[in-house]
């Protein structure tokens, strides 16, 4: 088995950028599996967190978090948005490793994102923190 990238690199690794553009049919199942009564209409606006998620799913493939015998819990997540997103537009994320400590033999990692669209143009950022344990962290 390989190491895991989240093993090895530092402080301001790179990652991305990443096309986490979502389209109509993935936004009407999300809004399908957690609508109810309680849940806001966005209309044909994103809900936000469905670009943060698809961010985090390149991320977690690129620090090799699906490498076996690591276990790892979502810790911490900051989003903030300049604007709303609509279905279907285009977006891309660029991740920046701000923080990849060792504890105890767990990783603390905290991953920033920026989130641009086709203009280049800032929309929003996202810092998740993740702990990774398991013998190959």
């Amino acid at each position: 088995m390989s190491t895991p990238l989240i093993s090895i690199a530092e402080v301001g690794h790179q990652f991305g950028p990443y096309n986490v553009t979502i389209p109509s049919v993935r936004a009407n199942a999300y809004a399908a599996a957690v609508g109810g009564d309680e849940s806001p209409d966005y209309g044909d606006s994103l809900a936000p967190i469905m670009v943060v998620a698809a961010a985090l799913t390149e991320l977690i493939k690129d620090l090799g978090l699906f490498s076996g015998g690591l276990q790892t819990v979502h810790a911490g997540q900051e989003v903030n948005w300049v604007r709303q997103i609509k279905i279907g537009e285009k977006v891309y994320a660029a991740g920046r490793l701000s923080a990849n400590s060792i504890r105890r033999g767990n990783h603390f990692a905290t991953v920033s994102v920026s989130y641009t669209d086709s203009s280049g143009t800032e929309i929003g950022t996202s810092s998740s923190t993740i702990i990774v344990s398991g013998e190959a962290s």
